[in-house]
């Protein structure tokens, strides 16, 4: 009987939540298996830092200044992941080098769209932003 439940579920208050209730020949348990996920705000763009950089570069550090930036926040260029460097919520960085050329595109006189694609602790939804172009001299 639920009214003789010592110690009745409460309810997560969680995006995701996954419940199972299983009849025991004793009586009703409760258990619930969840996903504590944090909200994700749409990540935003403000400015690239720098937002042009030489064609030639062999490494130079490239900030994102925005805003709604989580730990598992990504640097995409061109719809590809860079590797990523959260700094805090609204500042993510990643370096630029030869072999991003290489790997995902950009030449001299070219414009790269940067955006991040961000996601927020154990959810399955993220929120990407609008794009920033980087000019390649």
């Amino acid at each position: 009987m639920l009214s003789s439940l010592v110690n009745p579920c409460k309810p997560f208050h969680s995006i995701a939540l996954i419940a199972v209730l299983t009849l025991l020949s004793s009586g009703w348990t409760c258990s619930a298996m969840f996903e504590s996920c944090q909200g994700v705000s749409q990540a935003q763009i403000n400015s690239l830092s720098p937002s042009n950089i030489p064609s030639d570069a062999n490494s130079v550090p490239l900030t994102v200044d925005g805003s709604g930036f989580t730990p598992q926040s990504q640097i995409m260029w061109n719809g590809s992941t860079l590797e990523t460097t959260f700094l805090d919520s609204h500042h993510l960085q990643t370096t630029i080098t030869q072999q991003t050329f290489d790997d995902f595109g950009g030449s001299a006189g070219s414009r790269v769209q940067i955006s991040v694609a961000s996601q927020g602790s154990g959810c399955p939804i993220s929120g990407n932003s609008a794009t920033l172009e980087l000019v390649i001299n």
